[in-house]
């Protein structure tokens, strides 16, 4: 369920972004520029990537080379698979971290031509990286969880 409502957010988040770049263009050349739209279209694509880059992980999509991995057996491929996953986990935890730094560090500064706050932008990758944190520990749980025939372990 929260993986569909995820999904929908980013679908109204790139029809948005879509919507407000093409309308900015159209009253640019008519002589009424939109002055914010840049600012909140970037503050839209912040939260866009970290969304959309959950939703890769959640399903398995993000780009990989398997010259090396599709050669593994079975048992070798999982242990690779959590060996990366915990170093990315690892590596999304100092995001998570600096993320939360780098918001607290902003409460007066504000988005461009806007008053909309730049700690919404900067709120996105410690929201992003710990939802990626839940997907990856949720992932390897569920590797490890399975029945010994599944696995081959």
């Amino acid at each position: 369920m929260i993986n569909r409502v995820e999904r929908w957010i980013c679908v109204l988040l790139l029809v948005a972004i879509v919507f407000l770049v093409f309308s900015a263009a159209i009253m640019r050349s008519v002589g009424y520029p939109i002055i914010w739209s840049v600012d909140v279209a970037q503050l839209l694509f912040a939260w866009l990537a970290m969304l959309a880059a959950n939703q890769t992980f959640h399903h398995g999509q993000h780009a990989c080379v398997d010259i090396i991995t599709r050669r593994l057996t079975p048992v070798y491929r999982e242990v690779l698979f959590t060996v990366l996953d915990v170093v990315m986990i690892a590596v999304l935890c100092v995001l998570f971290w600096f993320g939360i730094e780098l918001f607290l560090a902003n409460p007066q500064r504000t988005l461009g031509s806007t008053e909309i706050g730049y700690q919404w932008v900067t709120l996105s990758v410690p929201v992003g990286a710990g939802l990626m944190i839940i997907t990856l520990c949720a992932r390897l749980i569920g590797r490890y969880h399975r029945e010994p025939a599944e696995t081959g372990l």
